[in-house]
């Protein structure tokens, strides 16, 4: 519910504000990056509901603490493409408990396929 108010204030600016793949793509690619600007477009782009976007750029700043941050938002979202991201960012097994919350959660939000998903994990 969160991510998609964010969703729809992000829609009705417009990409005002907000980088294009390209610039994104060239601006991860930078070496001399502080951490401190990483986890500032982090945080919008994750206000913003962008939450894809944002673990790039927490990521690229190495912020596992955010990355950690955001597991119970995939899961509360019932997103197995984010939930298993950020574990493999985390160099972590995900416990099956997890799953099976995701798993609920997704099928509870209609994404069967994710749902899905989620429980052949546990299996």
């Amino acid at each position: 519910m969160q991510r998609e108010t964010a969703r729809r204030g992000h829609e009705s600016m417009g990409n005002e504000g907000f980088l294009s793949c390209l610039e994104k793509r060239e601006l991860l690619n930078r070496t001399a990056l502080s951490i401190d600007d990483l986890c500032a477009r982090a945080r919008a782009l994750e206000e913003a509901g962008l939450i894809h976007d944002a673990v790039d750029f927490y990521e690229k700043a190495q912020a596992w603490g955010e990355i950690e941050r955001l597991i119970p938002l995939a899961v509360e979202e019932g997103d197995t493409f984010l939930f298993s991201r950020l574990y493999r960012l985390l160099k972590k097994d995900p416990p099956p408990e997890q799953w099976r919350a995701l798993a609920a959660q997704a099928e509870a939000l209609g994404k069967i396929r994710y749902a899905q998903r989620a429980m052949e994990q546990v299996s």
